[in-house]
Parts: C-alpha cells; sequence; structure tokens
C-alpha cells in the first residue's frame, strides 16, 4: 500500500522526493516533544488529565516498555499527541498568561503544572515554526488541517503564549482507536524494525482519513482501515 499525501501549491519541492515525508529537523523535533509527552503521560500526577492520559491498559504497556522500546515509540514521523486550536473567538482566552491557573488540574502540584505548561508552549511554538518554514508538514507531522497550519504560520508570539494556556490545546491522538495504539506499541517494542514502519503507514494513513477538527475522533472509513492494515505482512510496505 502506498501512501499518497495531497501537495500544497505552495509548499516546494515534492516532498516525498526527497526520501522522505519529512524533513530531518521536523523528525527530530517531533521525537522530542514525543519523549516529553510519554514521560508526562506516565506521571501518576496526570492519571486522569484529559491532555495525556492514554486508556488505563495503554498506560500499562508502555510503562512495562524497555527505554529502547520507549524510543522507538517516540520515533515517529508524527506526534503521539494532537494540537486542537481554539476558536478564535473564544474569549476564555482573555486571561491569557496565566498559565498555571489555566491549566492546573486537581491535584496537580505547582512544578508539575509548570512542565505541563511549558510543554503546551513548547509544543505550539514548534508546531508555528515548521508551518511557518516547511508548509504542508504539519498536515503530516501534527496532524492539523489546513486551516489551523495557516492560523500558526500567522501567529505571533504573543498568540502562542496566550493559545498554550487554553487547556483543550493538547490531546492523545486516536483516542477512540486503542487497536491502533496496540499496535504502533507492539512494533515498538518488537525486533523487527519493518513491523514499526507498518504501524507508521496505518498512523499516517489515519492521519489522512480521520476529522483533526473533533479532537482526534475518527471517523467510521478510518477504523475500517485499520482492521485491514493488522493482517498485512510484517516486513513493511513503501509509503
Amino acid at each position: 500500500m502506498n501512501v499518497f499525501l495531497p501537495r500544497s501549491p505552495d509548499s516546494g519541492p515534492d516532498l516525498a522526493s526527497r526520501g522522505n515525508l519529512l524533513a530531518p529537523v521536523i523528525r527530530r523535533d517531533i521525537a522530542d516533544l514525543n519523549r516529553q509527552y510519554l514521560a508526562l503521560n506516565l506521571e501518576p500526577q496526570l492519571r486522569d488529565d484529559a491532555r495525556f492520559c492514554l486508556p488505563p491498559a495503554l498506560q500499562s504497556i508502555v510503562t512495562d516498555c524497555s527505554p529502547e522500546a520507549r524510543e522507538r515509540l517516540t520515533s515517529c514521523p508524527f506526534s503521539l499527541f494532537q494540537l486542537h486550536l481554539p476558536d478564535p473567538a473564544e474569549t476564555s482566552l482573555a486571561g491569557g498568561g496565566r498559565v498555571a491557573g489555566s491549566q492546573a488540574q486537581p491535584g496537580l502540584d505547582a512544578a508539575m503544572a509548570a512542565e505541563c505548561a511549558a510543554f503546551a508552549l513548547l509544543s505550539i511554538s514548534v508546531a508555528r515554526q515548521i508551518a511557518d518554514t516547511q508548509p504542508f508538514s504539519p498536515r503530516i507531522a501534527l496532524g492539523v488541517s489546513a486551516v489551523a497550519e495557516a492560523r500558526l504560520a500567522g501567529m505571533r508570539p504573543s498568540e502562542l503564549a496566550r493559545v498554550s494556556t487554553w487547556p483543550g490545546l493538547i490531546r492523545p491522538r486516536w483516542p477512540r482507536h486503542e487497536r491502533y495504539w496496540g499496535m504502533l506499541i507492539a512494533a515498538a517494542k518488537g525486533p523487527d524494525p519493518g513491523a514499526l514502519h507498518w504501524a507508521h503507514c496505518v498512523g499516517l494513513c489515519l492521519l489522512s482519513g480521520a476529522p483533526v477538527s473533533s479532537l482526534g475522533v475518527a471517523a467510521p472509513a478510518a477504523r475500517r482501515r485499520v482492521r485491514t492494515a493488522r493482517g498485512a505482512p510484517r516486513s513493511g510496505v513503501p509509503c
């Protein structure tokens, strides 16, 4: 199965012709964000935080992963979390700057609240940089829509800081696709790099088949695609 992604009219040279869908610097930054996100996901204080919590069954599997497996899990061509931008007219953002107050969860100490806030600001800052310098890449790496990409590219630093305080900005990717998460984690834990490559291809299919404006709730067609992919060869396919 080949993954054909639409080309933005202003995206410059065809990304696929470079030998990879994303530039190495983007993959590096996304992997770094994924490491931080996964570490926050495993924090006991954030177990019930909607921004970071995976389903309990998946959390226990990730906890049991070796450091090498976790590193393979984070080195995806896409983020393990989703950025969901608020409506431009959202009035609840008027108090931008009160990061700890706007994002703190019950039982969350000040240090952890600050760490979560820093991650949110870093994530949207990286997204803005990618949108500004590598058109179309945020749609692959972060799963945002074309409209959201355009908004990111046009944001001023003060807007980034304000939007980063919105509690709905960060969400786990594919909250309705526990089977895909299981596939991805199993591939990261296994010795076969082809299995991980295949899991990445399926993830890219889900990105293109699921609406990103609804906090990652996937369309039925995307679910059917996952079930088909689970029977695919483990040696990997071109994408």
